[in-house]
């Protein structure tokens, strides 16, 4: 490619890698290739990728300025041998998480070899991100040595790109590389790693080709035995030669190195209690055991009735119950069938949510690797098996051992059951019906079919009963008034309604029902064999929280045990100043989901959870007189208010017909509400341009994520404003029109930019650490936005160059990053900011296991 030099930017300051092309390039006229390929590396941003900051050309030279990285290559590191096993996995998650990034912005590397690797004191950094493709157009000349690449077409009339070793089979054939390609080479890089020798080597360039088309090379432990059998089977399914029998996703690969990674440290994530818990823990842990035992196992009395008890779970030290991404926050969490582990979603700091594992005679819970994203899980009739919910995704982990399992698509999962036949219903989405696919995997079909005619939304939280063949499921229906439970049959008859409930309801063998009214637990018994509740109904607990998606938190086990998490989202409504005084709040607290202030800061919209449907509602409240104005009342999820310049109308989200859309209403409660926008998906309202012309919001497009579009005032030309393959939420213009702030999820994790209204290429990231909910001040002389550890933090911006952030004080917001909701607002001179406090973290909120409830709740002739 030509020569690289260590160089001075004087016009930033920094030193940086100045890589000028070679002559063979310099005789061909590449300038248009290398600014397209440029342009595609320039939106690379991500730790472990050295990144490009600038191309051009100094008359006939061609030039790249690059990121300075101090280190070594792999390639010089493994000239003295292999790698020690804990290196390996290392090495390789960072090299896999980086070429996910790659590949999700369609990037592919084509030249991925330890050469191309650096190693550095803060990790990988893998250099020449796509720029491969720029030898196509020149005649090179490398002979096959220790970095040797093919200066020949073989099979193609272009030539054929990379280094030989490392070159997947259908390249050979003169095919074009694509994603699988790259993780052909990830497979060779780590084979070299872990045995210090090439998978494919010969002293010419046609005895490697033929090794690569023909040849298998030797398993791993076979040159080293200490090598871990999931790491032999995650190398040589990356050097598959089919294609489709590789990886088909670099995230995929990240997510089974890290359950490796677990497997060669254990206990490196096992949290310890704290030293002034371990006396009131190891009593609870002796109470709860034995109560746990006298129900799986009871003590032989002829006469005794095993005791009830109740005792709760703490999420893990350092972390919370992860909230659904919903209106109302609720745990998500599942006992096992046998009654002795409890599985539920939890995050430590600002990690990802995963699933974690408590054995109910135990202190410590574990976090189960590889599962990074779960959301509502659910166990195999063998209590040896999880289900749930991941990235798009339906996946089963075996506790056994074993990575996670996709077993079919489910963009947004509510929902799954698993029956002892190995049949899984699960409901993919938030319309539609429920599918059944095989435990193993395999093809998904519909089983439930929605009747628009009878106005169903939705099926979703399908349970089986005992016979294998019958399930329940609930239905989200218009008006919502009609939500209830049905139960149908795997043959496809049609489905018999059995109650009336506003969440989810569950079997619990032998004969009980368990389901929620009026914001109680109530509890009938029910006949498995004809499907029908045959007894009256009985109070089991007072309060059970519940989320919009109609998902009620409640699991049963077999042996008598009850969890449960009560409702609780409370919040105060407080204000603070730039030093972070507080004073006083708006209102008493309450459950609120989202508020903004009026463009003047003399009004709040404000979406207020109603106790007794869970699902909130929008008022107005005058900040000068005190008086509040209910805007809407109808039984579907109205948030996300957003003021108009005027302050005359409002725009919010509610989905009446499942889906959340776009509505309009005059601030003062006059008319009806009216519809303004309603698409396949839904809609998130976040801003309305000063001009009064354009609403903001964001919805998930499936294909690129979620993105940032903007619709007319009047309905008309939905258009994408921010739209990459990554997640852009939380826009937010200038009120003098020429900026948006937005947060991204484009380096893994959110950070909050700034970009030109009218001109794509002109951006910021102005968030050091992450952020998240950005907000301008009137003037758009300042920035503000959420850190990760939750400060309030400001930004100043003055034409086209923002300060550095300034960290103005801390908040207790829950939780943080939420892409639907707001956590604060701040007023049109920045000056002052209102800030939702929770009265009691959520995420902190413990479940409650109850032992022999049904002896506790039933009432007594």
């Amino acid at each position: 490619m030509g020569e690289v030099y260590k160089a001075h930017d004087t016009r930033l300051d920094r030193t940086v890698a100045l890589k000028v092309m070679g002559a063979a390039l310099a005789d061909i006229d590449h300038g248009a290739m290398l600014e397209q390929e440029a342009r595609a590396v320039a939106a690379l941003n991500h730790p472990h990728i050295c990144a490009l900051h600038d191309v051009g050309r100094e008359q006939n030279t061609a030039f790249l300025v690059m990121e300075y990285v101090k280190g070594e290559t792999l390639a010089s590191r493994l000239s003295g041998g292999p790698l020690p096993i804990r290196d390996v996995v290392r090495f390789g998650i960072q090299i896999a998480e980086a070429l996910d990034h790659a590949h999700r912005q369609g990037v592919i590397h084509r030249d991925l070899k330890p050469a191309n690797i650096m190693l550095t004191t803060s990790g990988v950094k893998v250099l020449d991100f796509g720029l491969a493709r720029l030898r196509a157009a020149a005649p090179l000349q490398m002979p096959l040595e220790g970095t040797p690449t093919v200066k020949h077409p073989l099979t193609s009339e272009r030539a054929l790109l990379g280094t030989i070793q490392y070159i997947s089979p259908e390249r050979l054939e003169g095919r074009e590389a694509d994603a699988s390609s790259d993780l052909f080479a990830f497979g060779a890089v780590m084979y070299e790693m872990t045995t210090g020798r090439r998978p494919f080597d010969s002293p010419s360039p046609a005895g490697v080709i033929a090794a690569i088309m023909n040849s298998d090379p030797p398993r791993p432990s076979a040159l080293r035995p200490d090598v871990p059998a999931p790491l032999e089977w995650l190398i040589q399914k990356a050097l598959a030669k089919n294609p489709d029998a590789r990886w088909q996703a670099a995230g995929d690969v990240v997510e089974v190195l890290r359950w490796i990674a677990r497997g060669i440290e254990p206990g490196v994530r096992r949290r310890r209690p704290l030293r002034s818990a371990v006396p009131l823990a190891a009593a609870l842990v002796l109470v709860a055991g034995a109560a746990f035992l006298a129900v799986v196992r009871p003590f032989p009395a002829a006469h005794t009735e095993p005791a009830t008890l109740t005792f709760s779970i703490a999420p893990p030290e350092g972390g919370g119950f992860t909230p659904t991404p919903s209106s109302v926050p609720t745990p998500q969490f599942a006992l096992s069938p046998n009654g002795r582990r409890l599985a539920f979603v939890a995050s430590l700091a600002h990690e990802p949510a995963q699933l974690w594992l408590r054995a109910l005679d135990s202190l410590i819970p574990e976090p189960l690797a590889g599962t990074n994203g779960a959301e509502y899980p659910f166990w195999s009739p063998d209590s040896a098996s999880i289900g749930f919910f991941a990235n798009g995704m339906l996946k089963r982990i075996d506790l056994a051992g074993g990575p996670a399992r996709v077993l079919a698509s489910a963009p947004f999962g509510r929902g799954g059951t698993w029956s002892r036949s190995g049949i899984i219903l699960f409901a993919p989405n938030t319309q539609g019906g429920v599918y059944r696919v095989p435990a193993n995997g395999g093809e998904a079909t519909l089983l439930t079919h929605v009747d628009a005619a009878a106005h169903e939304a939705s099926h979703r939280w399908p349970q089986f009963l005992p016979d294998d063949r019958h399930f329940l499921y609930f239905v989200q229906s218009t008006p919502p008034q009609a939500h209830g439970v049905c139960v149908a049959d795997l043959d496809g008859s049609p489905p018999r309604k059995l109650l009336t409930s506003g969440l989810s309801a569950s079997f619990v063998p032998p004969d009980h029902l368990l389901y929620v009214a009026d914001d109680a637990l109530m509890a009938t018994t029910f006949d498995a064999a004809t499907q029908r509740a045959v007894g009256d109904s009985f109070p089991v607990v007072s309060s059970i929280a519940g989320s919009s998606n109609f998902f009620a938190a409640v699991s049963a086990s077999s042996t008598g045990l009850l969890a449960y998490a009560s409702s609780s989202g409370s919040s105060a409504l407080t204000w603070y100043d730039r030093t972070g005084r507080a004073s006083g709040s708006v209102g008493p607290p309450g459950e609120y989901v989202d508020f903004r202030l009026s463009p003047r800061s003399d009004q709040l919209a404000v979406a207020e959870v109603e106790p007794q449907t869970h699902r909130p509602d929008i008022r107005v409240m005058d900040l000068m007189r005190g008086a509040k104005l209910r805007l809407t009342s109808e039984a579907a999820t109205d948030a996300s208010p957003v003021w108009s310049p005027d302050a005359a109308r409002i725009v919010f989200r509610s989905n009446p017909e499942g889906l959340h859309d776009l509505y309009l209403k005059p601030a003062n409660g006059a008319g009806e509400r009216a519809l303004l926008l309603k698409t396949s998906n839904a809609k998130y309202p976040t801003d309305w341009t000063s001009d009064g012309r354009t609403i903001v919001y964001h919805t998930d497009q499936r294909g690129t994520g979620i993105d940032i579009w903007t619709v007319g005032a009047d309905g008309s030309h939905p258009t994408p404003l921010v739209q990459t393959p990554f997640d852009e939420v939380q826009g937010q213009v200038s009120r003098n029109g020429r900026w948006i702030a937005y947060t991204s999820l484009e380096t893994g994790r959110p950070e909050v930019y700034i970009r030109s209204m009218t001109d794509p290429g002109v951006r910021w990231q102005v968030s050091a650490d992450g952020g998240t909910d950005p907000r301008w001040r009137a003037d758009a002389r300042e920035l503000f936005y959420l850190s990760l550890d939750s400060w309030v933090t400001a930004v100043g911006f003055a034409g086209e160059r923002a300060t550095a952030p300034h960290r103005l004080f801390p908040v207790r917001v829950a939780p943080p990053g939420d892409p639907y909701l707001s956590n604060y607002d701040v007023t049109a001179d920045g000056q002052r900011f209102l800030v939702k406090v929770p009265v009691r973290d959520v995420t902190s909120t413990p479940i409650h296991i109850v032992t022999n409830w049904l002896a506790a709740s039933k009432p007594r002739s």
